[in-house]
């Protein structure tokens, strides 16, 4: 008890100073010593993984003497050199243009730190795990036991047939240049297993653009979040397990049920299945696209220290995941791998970048391009708006029976929506959440009808045609992929999804326990509800879960992999738009981004794990000009002065989570984290908000971001395709450049030209 004391009286003693300062700061700013520690202060926090960090200046073009002995050239077109290793398919790909050569593995491996198994993976152009005869899980690469490929060359590359030695697994490797960029494959019907042992991955070039430490200047990128930057460092302690994500998030069909922590900040999902490497910003870089196979495939990066001294960055597909399959009513149980392999061909695209497209910027603008090439991206139109999210009603359990909580009444929207207007708000839409009988929490999948003490039909036709008059869209807020226990409008035994276990897919929401539809169920159940929205005058719909969330379903009468997922949910938000009006997606993932007309709640961080050295707005340079997307709700920013320069920076718009009753009510309802959402308590910072906003991103409307540039700490440019540029400043000084000073904290729109 004596430590406990002394250590908590220290602790005091060292936090006085600081209080003391900031105090002596608010009373006198000319002394110089608060001046440094805040300069100090700006530096340690503009430079952390929040941030972006700047590039160095007069950075040295980078210079190599690359080898090819043993190496044959395969392949040639206007941009690109093909050459290929026979015994190991190891690939050098050289830039045409800059002379830069990319390699599959290392030159020399014996100058560097590794022992024989890392050297034959990083040499190797793939590397299987597998179960053996005894269930062990091994691993073996294309050198291992001198596997011997047979390859034939073909007009833009090679095939080559690989039957793996120990592990007993035959497949095809297709290579071809095609443009700008390396095609690779493994098509599904050309793998074959032998009956004693088990393919459980597979990893594919891991090795591609790999860096020594900090031998190279450049990082790897990781769409973790908005984005996420690793940059090359020297081995140390900073990490000691590399970055695995699922893409799209893992399948729920291969967890075990565990409740929802919502105190833990969650890890952020990956929405699109790209990564890529630079070699020397604005000189080399690749970005790869993950064609086929995302379903099953996860990014691995691995900074210098993790397992070996290299910075790489890869893919790695699973024809078999691990489970847990109870053994007994207590839910004991065991480990397990699928006993049927998952079906499924791989396509990796890498597309190599040069000079000033060479960094994320150019990686996000190339993804871009990509996606509008293959129709997975349109232009949506984009004004500079607010979105005002409403909640209508939220259940309050009761000891007889629960009671709903009239929080907001339909005809109180126009309302709202009035008084923004004279205060020069001109652009909004608004979502209308909790409208169904019983409100927000524990009525899903039963949406009608209209809870009574909010409103009815005809309410929603008046508020709808009020709105319409203002041009401000109303959306309805639903969700096509939970389904709560007790709730109506569905079977627990028929209509939920199935783990591979054969437990249902299940949720702990706080205190709701959440099913998932078997997603043939989801769709059934939207085809009926457009009926009832049509009655109803409801014709625009922000759907929750739906696009984001994806699993596989092994309910016998039902059943579907994650790509058939993918298919089926696809389908659903096909009917909506095509029978009603428009579709706004949560959060969605890229396979639905062609199908919604807003994008909310958009990540603006990434995860910050320790590797990360930068957040970097990847995810926003692609959908800038295309989607409108917003930010999460600004009631709940610990920092908004900072926060809405951040929206400014990511071409972000505001969103604000609004009630007309104190959120006070809600303190015993599920949605008790709500602690501040009253309408008249907020409408002034939401005026603020969206003036700033029309200030800034009003002048770049339709616009896409082609450039992105941090010239010091805590200051970031961003140019636009019509010639503006947006310079934000988050320090506490002004910051002058382009003729313009922009005053701490704040912003300023400059013409660069186009």
């Amino acid at each position: 008890m004596y430590r406990i004391l002394l250590i908590a009286l220290t602790l005091t003693l060292m936090l006085l100073p600081i209080h003391a300062n900031a105090d002596s700061t608010k009373k006198s700013n000319s002394e110089q010593p608060s001046v440094l520690n805040e300069n100090v202060h700006d530096e340690m926090k503009y430079s952390s993984a929040q941030f972006t960090k700047p590039e160095e200046a007069n950075e040295k073009q980078m210079t190599q003497s690359p080898s090819f002995e043993g190496f044959d050239k395969a392949a040639e077109n206007e941009n690109l050199i093909l050459y290929v290793n026979k015994e190991s398919l190891a690939l050098k790909i050289q830039d045409k243009q800059t002379k830069y050569v990319w390699n599959t593995g290392v030159d020399n491996p014996d100058n560097y730190r590794i022992n024989k198994t890392w050297e034959e993976m990083i040499q190797s152009a793939i590397t299987v795990e597998y179960a053996d005869r005894k269930g062990k899980v091994r691993s073996e690469s294309i050198l291992t036991n001198n596997s011997k490929p047979k390859i034939e060359m073909t007009k833009n590359g090679f095939t080559a047939q690989v039957f793996m030695n120990q592990a007993k697994v035959r497949f095809q490797l297709n290579v071809e240049l095609e443009n700008d960029s390396l095609q690779v494959s493994i098509p599904k019907e050309k793998i074959e297993e032998n009956k004693r042992t088990k393919l459980i991955s597979i990893k594919i070039y891991p090795f591609l653009g790999s860096v020594n430490q900090n031998d190279v200047n450049g990082y790897m990128f990781l769409p973790d979040g908005s984005g996420a930057l690793v940059r090359y460092e020297k081995s140390g302690k900073k990490a000691d397990t590399p970055f695995v994500g699922s893409i799209f998030g893992k399948d729920e069909s291969f967890k075990k049920t565990v409740k929802v922590n919502e105190k833990v900040y969650p890890v952020q999902q990956i929405k699109m299945p790209v990564f890529g490497a630079v070699h020397g910003v604005k000189q080399n870089a690749f970005l790869t696209v993950i064609e086929e196979g995302y379903t099953s495939g996860d990014i691995v990066a691995y900074p210098a220290g993790v397992s070996t001294d290299f910075n790489w960055i890869s893919s790695q597909f699973h024809y078999r995941n691990e489970y847990y399959q109870p053994t007994s009513k207590s839910m004991n149980g065991i480990n397990v791998y699928q006993e049927k392999a998952n079906n499924f061909n791989i396509t990796l695209r890498y597309m190599f970048l040069r000079d000033a497209d060479a960094d994320y910027v150019g990686m996000a603008k190339r993804y871009q391009k990509y996606l509008e090439e293959k129709d997975q991206l349109k232009k949506q139109d984009d004004k500079a708006q607010v979105r005002l999210e409403i909640l209508g009603g939220e259940v309050k359990d009761g000891l007889i029976w629960d009671s709903v909580i009239p929080m907001t009444e339909i005809s109180q929207i126009p309302q709202f929506t009035k008084e923004l207007k004279k205060n020069d708000v001109d652009n909004m839409f608004v979502v209308y959440k909790g409208w169904s009988k019983g409100g927000l929490t524990g009525t899903l999948p039963s949406k009608f009808p209209i809870e009574k003490k909010l409103g009815n039909k005809d309410d929603v036709l008046d508020a709808t045609a009020a709105l319409k008059k203002d041009n401000i869209p109303l959306y309805f807020y639903t969700d096509y992929t939970k389904a709560y226990e007790g709730a109506s409008g569905y079977s627990g035994s028929k209509d939920v999804a199935k783990k591979i276990s054969s437990e249902t897919i299940s949720l702990l929401e706080g205190k709701e326990k959440v099913f998932y539809l078997s997603p043939l169920k989801s769709l059934e159940m939207a085809r009926d509800d457009i009926k009832n929205y049509s009655k109803n005058g409801i014709s625009n719909l922000a759907i929750d879960s739906t696009g984001f969330t994806l699993f596989s379903d092994y309910n016998k009468s039902s059943s579907s992999d994650r790509m058939k997922t993918i298919d089926t949910y696809n389908k659903l938000i096909h009917e909506f738009n095509k029978k009603m009006g428009n579709v706004a997606l949560y959060e969605p993932n890229v396979y639905t981004w062609k199908q919604t007309n807003r994008y909310l709640d958009i990540p603006m961080y990434s995860s910050n794990y320790v590797f990360e050295t930068d957040t970097v707005p990847f995810l926003q340079i692609v959908l800038k000009g295309y989607i409108p997307y917003f930010a999460p709700f600004s009631n709940f920013n610990a920092n908004p002065s900072e926060d809405v320069l951040r929206m400014i920076e990511y071409g972000t718009y505001p969103s604000f989570l609004l009630t007309d009753q104190p959120s006070h009510l809600l303190k015993e309802t599920p949605s008790n984290g709500v602690y501040t959402s009253e309408f008249n308590l907020w409408k002034d910072e939401i005026v603020e908000q969206y003036k700033m906003v029309e200030e800034s991103l009003g002048q770049v409307e339709g616009a896409t971001i082609t450039a992105r540039e941090i010239p010091k700490a805590g200051v970031v440019e961003v140019t636009y395709s019509n010639g503006k540029m947006i310079i934000v400043n988050y320090t506490d000084s002004p910051y002058s450049a382009h003729g313009t000073q922009v005053q701490a904290l704040d912003f300023a729109v400059i013409e660069r030209g186009e």
